[in-house]
């Protein structure tokens, strides 16, 4: 009888073996923390957030230029014309007269946006050239070799103002959503890695159960030949055996396909080979309200968005009061010119040109049009308040639970861990209990899913553990267990 026994538990180890050796036979290990950080490196998702940063640094950086002064230069060379125009002569008369000739313009300027005011001003060189063909063939010039003005379509609304304003707060909204993202990657590999770790943990806990039924098959039917073991159990035991090597052949299944979108997400290489290992010993450290609060307020990227909402808000209810209120346009010029016919003559005798221009519009009957608009800008602008206050107060609520949650784990995790032990122990003892014929193959089965549901349930609790961690990351951008902001390395930097 010990022969036997021995003989099953070596047939017992061998078919372990067989089933944990091949996965971990020239594979690399890669824990969870290194799948976050290829997962942060070199996933698709990495990709799409990185862009999207990207995308808005050129947006900042277009503002910033839209700031700096601007050279422009404008032409028409030429503007050929061969036609009978009407034209007024100096008697005042009107005349058709055949016209053949050429105009030819450029216009070099230096523009600069003025916040302060909302206006443009320019620094500009003209110079113009007619050519006639025909009989009476000439050539004349015409120079404006400095023009200084100012122009500003609209007095009341100010957009460069504004954009002062929103510009800056859009581009660290910018960086903040991005270390959220990386956070979100980080939630993502989370539950992609738990996903493949379980699918594995359920392999290897079916293959025990396979060898262990297989083990116990053999003894019975020994023991079915001396008679201290009924045919009903030896079936059921059979039976065990036969849905152990279904369930191994499923739970195959189910790692593969978990094992290949873990691979997609972190975008490792087809061919590679390898294989996840259980995570080290979570850290525990204290996270209190007040300071999780604090953070958040100071840190996340909702406070900016309220921030950013408010401020779109309030310039839309003053674009529209400005554009229903009396409008006034400026237009201002200064300058030299002269006309000659031909370019040394430019620079003699030049004459100062000044041009001034104020219009203005505004509504006389537009059937309370103007007061609509406003009234619905001002509406646009209550709802927005009304939303963000909401949101803090979801935003303090979703921390509070979260922060709770935290506060729990530790127990929670003690619990989880001391109750798979007790129940592997458990699990082995019934075993042996049962090889002496003390308690019946149903309490064995009862001890094997005590111990499978304690084991699953371990790993679940450990899933939930870095989800909450990441989560409070997200929700605040600090690192608790490092006491420190949290930063990510732009990779590739802009150029």
């Amino acid at each position: 009888m010990k022969t036997m026994m021995s003989i099953c538990r070596k047939l017992s180890l061998l078919l372990i073996a067989s089933v944990y050796v091949p996965l971990a036979f020239a594979q690399r290990p890669i824990n969870l923390q290194e799948a976050v950080l290829l997962a942060q490196r070199q996933s698709l998702s990495y990709k799409i957030a990185l862009n999207s940063h990207q995308s808005s640094q050129w947006n900042y950086r277009s503002y910033q230029i839209s700031r700096k002064p601007a050279l422009y230069l404008e032409g028409t060379v030429p503007n050929y014309s061969r036609s009978i125009n009407k034209i007024t002569l100096s008697n005042g008369e009107d005349s058709f007269v055949s016209q053949n000739q050429a105009y030819s313009s450029v216009y070099l300027s230096l523009q600069q946006n003025i916040t302060a005011t909302g206006g443009i001003l320019s620094l500009g060189y003209r110079l113009n050239r007619i050519d006639v063909f025909g009989v009476n063939s000439s050539v004349s010039y015409s120079s404006v070799p400095v023009s200084l003005a100012y122009t500003q379509s609209t007095i009341g609304y100010n957009e460069y103002r504004w954009l002062k304003k929103t510009e800056p707060l859009r581009f660290e909204l910018a960086d903040r959503k991005f270390v959220s993202d990386m956070e979100d990657i980080g939630l993502s590999t989370i539950d992609k890695f738990f996903t493949v770790l379980l699918a594995q943990t359920q392999k290897e806990l079916t293959a025990k159960n396979l060898a262990s039924s297989d083990t116990l098959l053999q003894i019975a039917k020994e023991r079915f030949k001396l008679g201290t073991v009924g045919q009903s159990e030896l079936l059921q035991l059979r039976l065990n055996v036969l849905e152990a090597q279904k369930a191994l052949t499923q739970d195959s299944v189910d790692l593969f396909l978990a094992r290949q979108e873990l691979a997609r997400y972190l975008n490792l290489d087809p061919e590679a080979r390898w294989m996840i290992t259980l995570p080290e010993e979570a850290p525990i450290f204290v996270v209190a309200y007040p300071e999780a609060l604090e953070r958040a307020k100071t840190n996340s990227q909702e406070v900016l968005k309220f921030r950013l909402n408010r401020l779109e808000a309030e310039q839309h209810v003053a674009e529209v009061t400005a554009a229903n209120k009396i409008q006034f346009r400026v237009s201002a010029n200064f300058g030299l010119s002269n006309t000659a016919p031909n370019l040394p003559k430019l620079f003699d005798k030049m004459e100062n040109q000044q041009n001034l221009s104020i219009g203005f519009s505004m509504p006389i009957l537009d059937w309370g049009n103007a007061s609509t608009k406003r009234r619905r800008a001002e509406a646009d602008l209550s709802m927005v308040e009304h939303q963000i206050e909401q949101e803090q107060v979801a935003l303090e609520q979703e921390i509070a639970l979260q922060v709770s949650r935290w506060s729990l784990l530790p127990q929670q995790m003690s619990v989880a861990r001391e109750s798979r032990e007790i129940s592997e122990e458990n699990y082995a003892l019934e075993q042996q209990r049962f090889l002496r014929g003390t308690i019946t193959l149903n309490d064995l089965n009862i001890a094997r899913g005590n111990r499978e549901r304690a084991v699953t349930a371990y790993y679940e609790l450990q899933k939930v553990y870095w989800q909450l961690y990441f989560t409070l990351r997200k929700l605040t951008l600090y690192d608790f267990e490092k006491k420190g902001e949290l930063k990510y390395v732009i990779r590739p930097p802009l150029q």
